[in-house]
């Protein structure tokens, strides 16, 4: 019988960040008796790492004083031929490029470099040396079709060795509706308040400016509504002035960084995201597992994640008269918002955790069996 295909997941360092939970929530899910996987950080461990190996999955670090550093590749590809790695897989360019060097010098057979955003190369540099890196790599991975795109656009890659790879979500974290009334309490919301709701980082990708302006418009006329904003960020003591100064602060709560995320979803009636710039959102999928219906604007996955009029509702980015107007619409609008929670929730359902795994699993022993590897 066969020996697990050990696979190493390489990645700068483990932060409590979208990538790093993913990582961290698919490694120990993985079928143990195919895959044998440990993951190696080029910077430090991370808050993450101590979970990772409470689940079994052993931990790494091979600092890198730069990028291409040569004692560092050395040292990864050290790594590699040490434990017999098969597959590397690696994440966002200042991970895929180390790796792929170090898993060329090792011999691994499979190389696989994962892209989270779309736009993710900042110079001329980054785009040629990628493009140089493909003819090593298998494969490269975008999290949406958007972001798959863009790989083939920016990279000049035929589409067979592209794939998307969509995030999953712990859909059953998010559907305890139990966790309502409590919460709301906990709020001070009242029974007949509509609580509109949005979680991330106040920063510019994320436009948390506009909203501001949905305040404003719901202020205008409407005065059981109140705005949730969850996260902190660059922008946050901005964004507290300027609702001062619109005289809105009393309609938009920002409750700074929360850990009790699937809570404050279950106390919301509606879910907003006017982000420039996504990959594939984690937040507007577990906003859906919770039944919320969305206004999102038509960036990165979103558009693959939201079924315009079904799920939610797509709107254009920086179209902040459209985003504002279509919050407003469904908050006027009770039977509406209940056939889109209805359909978020069971569109919520294709990017559970448990499909994501499958996937991963799935393109690993696809790629291992091109390589004619033994599985």
């Amino acid at each position: 019988m066969p020996r697990p295909l050990n696979v190493l997941r390489v990645i700068t360092w483990l932060p409590v960040g979208g990538i790093e939970r993913k990582i961290a929530a698919v490694l120990p899910r993985l079928d143990r008796n195919l895959f044998n996987p440990r993951v190696v950080c080029l910077r430090e461990r991370g808050p993450l790492a101590d979970d990772l190996e409470a689940s079994g999955v052993p931990v790494d670090v091979c600092p890198f004083k730069s990028r291409l550093s040569p004692s560092g590749i050395w040292r990864l590809a050290g790594l590699m031929k040490q434990h017999k790695i098969d597959i590397v897989h690696a994440h966002m360019y200042r991970s895929n490029t180390p790796a792929t060097v170090a898993a060329k010098l090792a011999g691994v057979p499979v190389v696989i470099a994962h892209v989270h955003n779309v736009n993710t190369w900042e110079t001329r540099r980054q785009l040629m040396m990628d493009r140089f890196l493909s003819r090593w790599r298998q494969v490269m991975v975008g999290v949406s079709d958007r972001v798959r795109q863009d790989i083939v656009n920016q990279l000049h890659l035929p589409s067979d060795k592209t794939r998307t790879l969509y995030n999953g979500v712990d859909i059953e974290r998010f559907q305890d509706n139990s966790l309502r009334a409590p919460m709301r309490k906990t709020l001070g919301i009242a029974d007949n308040e509509l609580v509109i709701i949005n979680h991330g980082r106040l920063v510019s990708q994320k436009n948390p400016q506009v909203f501001i302006r949905v305040a404003e418009e719901i202020a205008k006329t409407r005065q059981n509504v109140r705005i949730l904003i969850a996260g902190d960020g660059g922008l946050r003591e901005e964004l507290e002035k300027i609702a001062a100064q619109k005289s809105v602060a009393d309609k938009i709560q920002f409750l700074g960084k929360r850990d009790d995320i699937p809570e404050l979803l279950q106390a919301a009636d509606l879910y907003m995201m006017a982000s420039f710039k996504e990959g594939f959102s984690n937040a507007l999928i577990e906003a859906m597992a919770a039944g919320l219906p969305v206004v999102a604007t038509d960036v990165g996955g979103n558009a693959e994640a939201v079924e315009q009029g079904k799920s939610g509702v797509i709107v254009p980015p920086h179209d902040d008269d459209a985003f504002v107007a279509a919050v407003a619409r469904l908050v006027d609008n009770a039977d509406e918002r209940a056939r889109l929670s209805e359909g978020a929730r069971t569109r919520a359902q294709r990017f559970s955790l448990n499909n994501m795994v499958a996937e991963v699993q799935a393109l690993y022993l696809e790629l291992a069996q091109k390589a004619k590897l033994a599985v």
